[in-house]
This record gives C-alpha cells, structure tokens and sequence, in this order.
C-alpha cells in the first residue's frame, strides 16, 4: 500500500476552515495521515487526535500563496508520497480515495489538470504573464537568467499537486524554488494584495526542471478524479453550485 500523508494549507476566512475539517474527516476515515499547515491551529485539534492529523502553524503576516510548498518538506519526512488539496477544493465523491493506496503514482511532481481549463484559459506559462506588468516584470528578470524557455512550460492547476519522493530532488528542487517565491513576494509588494505569491506552479516547473526533478501531468489520475472534484470560490461559482461549507 502507498505511504501518502496528505496535506492542507488553511487560513482566511471560516469557510476554508470548514471545507477543510470536511475533507480531513473524509480522508482520515479512509485511513490516511493528514498534515494542516493553518494560522489557527485550535480550530482543528478538538475534532481530530495527533495520530491522525499534526498541525503547523502559519504565523506569517506576509501571507503567501508559495507558503503552500512548506507541507511536502515535512510530510516527506514521514511518507514516501505527498498529496496537496487546496482549501477550496470541493469533494463530492470520495469514491476515488481508496484507490490512491495502490495506485501507480507518477515519479516526482505529477499534477492532474493545467489553467487551460481555469477561468484564465492559459495553458503555457507564456499566455498567463505579462512580463511588462509591474506584478512579473522583477519576477521575469531572474526567471529568465534562470531558465530563459520557462514561458514554454505548461500551466498547473495545482488545486490537487502530487509529489512522490521518488524522482524529486528536495534538497536542490528547495534551492530554486524558495529564491523564485522570494522573488514573486517582492514584485507583489507594491500592490498591496492580502495575499501575495499567487502563480506559485510556475515556480513549481522552473524549479522541478533545474532541479532534475521529474514533472508531469497525469492524465489517467486525471481521468478517475475530474468528476468527483472541483475548484470553488465565492467570486466565480454560481450560488447555486457552492458547497454548504462555503454558502
């Protein structure tokens, strides 16, 4: 059976947290270990006991999307795969979650689906930036010293990221990564977001690449998962459709 810890990156506002607890209930039922890194760690410890589920906390006031890539340095520490759900994901079928503790995970970082099939439509990296906006123009300048092609790399939509110990350089893939994610902070300063490093994917192939990390999409996880899942937010779902953790 496959080692996996999964992991979750919580904190904002209470629906996160509460689509959060409903997947950790679902996954840990299902006999996984699961990792939260969230700036409320209280929030979480009277539903769950510390044998199946440790909490980090998130104590930045810079908050970061990139922040996400801090789980898989500690879950692989204890598993041989780690697995990261974003927040606001909604499960509604967890039909699939057996499965994963036999199947054949692609070595290093696999990712299920690209922006091609986000709001954005952007399936390479070059469609999603404007490297003239003051957002990327920093985070460009040292990108493309880095890895002059990056804008050829395809999208993630790493709403559901793998990251099999296996094929992935963690010491050298950190290296590059960690840089790139100081980077992206520093070009979203002057913007003033409330939280900043979005675009984290694009760090997440620059850095797999010079780190001789393996990356790929998986299209047959793809294929088990695309029904059973989807990506919600307040802004862009239909009322309709939002999960009643988010309503």
């Amino acid at each position: 059976m496959n080692n996996i810890g999964f992991g979750f990156f919580c904190f904002g506002e209470d629906y996160y947290y509460k689509g959060t607890i409903d997947k950790l209930k679902k996954i840990i039922n299902s006999g996984f270990k699961c990792y939260v890194l969230t700036e409320n760690p209280e929030y979480f410890y009277e539903d769950f006991s510390p044998e199946y589920l440790t909490i980090y906390e998130y104590d930045r006031t810079f908050k970061s999307y990139s922040d996400k890539l801090i789980l898989p340095k500690k879950i692989l520490k204890h598993h041989d795969i780690c697995i990261l759900i974003d927040s606001d994901v909604h499960i509604m079928d967890y039909s699939f979650i057996d499965s994963l503790k036999k199947y054949n995970f692609k070595y290093g970082i696999s990712y299920i689906d690209t922006l091609e099939n986000h709001k954005s439509k952007r399936k390479f990296v070059k469609e999603l930036i404007d490297t003239k906006n003051i957002e990327w123009s920093s985070y460009d300048t040292y990108a493309s010293n880095l890895c002059p092609l990056y804008g050829d790399f395809e999208t993630i939509w790493e709403y559901f990221l793998i990251i099999n110990k296996i094929g992935f350089n963690i010491k050298k893939f950190y290296n590059y990564y960690e840089k790139l994610q100081i980077v992206k902070e520093f070009s979203d300063i002057p913007l003033n977001k409330q939280v900043s490093g979005a675009g984290e994917g694009i760090s997440i192939q620059i850095s797999a690449k010079l780190s001789e990390s393996q990356i790929q999409r998986d299209n047959d996880l793809y294929n088990i998962i695309k029904d059973k899942m989807v990506s919600v937010s307040r802004r862009y779902t239909h009322p309709d459709f939002l999960p009643e953790w988010m309503k």
